[in-house]
């Protein structure tokens, strides 16, 4: 039986880069953090409910990047080999809105939780000239982008 006591929650407040549907809209993604696991949620705003998710365990979570602003990739151990990547972008609510805020937020409240059991990881932040770069850097990768 699952003990995670769920205390984040950052609700459609992400997209997950390589989940377009066939209108070429994003999927909405609500990502969750608990005291021991995050969790990626895909989220059915027409029938109103998830309808999938992959828990986390904090203990693999190897490194935090925050690209651009615009990005934040969440690299995770995956069976003891390394390079998964989740990558989600924050979708911004008005022009003003640049999404550091939002994505430094979340990336602390990972470090946080990490470091409360014991153990912690890096937030990074880079600067891409677009996005294609950062894929091309991880092309030989398991990443999700």
């Amino acid at each position: 039986m699952c003990r995670d006591v769920i205390f984040m929650a950052w609700l459609k407040q992400f997209s997950e880069c390589t989940l377009i549907d066939a209108t070429h809209r994003d999927v909405d993604v609500l990502l969750l953090l608990s005291n021991s696991a995050y969790y990626v949620a895909y989220y059915d705003d027409e029938v109103d409910k998830v309808n999938q998710y992959q828990r986390l365990s904090l203990e693999d979570l190897e490194k935090i990047e925050i690209v651009n602003f615009i990005h934040i990739h969440l690299g995770f151990r995956y069976k003891e080999a390394s390079g998964y990547f989740h990558t989600l972008r924050a979708v911004m609510r008005n022009p003003e809105e640049d999404g550091k805020d939002t994505l430094q937020c979340i990336a602390e409240m990972l470090q946080i939780t990490k470091q409360a059991m014991g153990s912690d990881v890096p937030i990074i932040e880079k600067k891409l000239e677009s996005c294609q770069e950062g894929y091309q850097r991880r092309e030989d990768t398991k990443s999700n982008c």
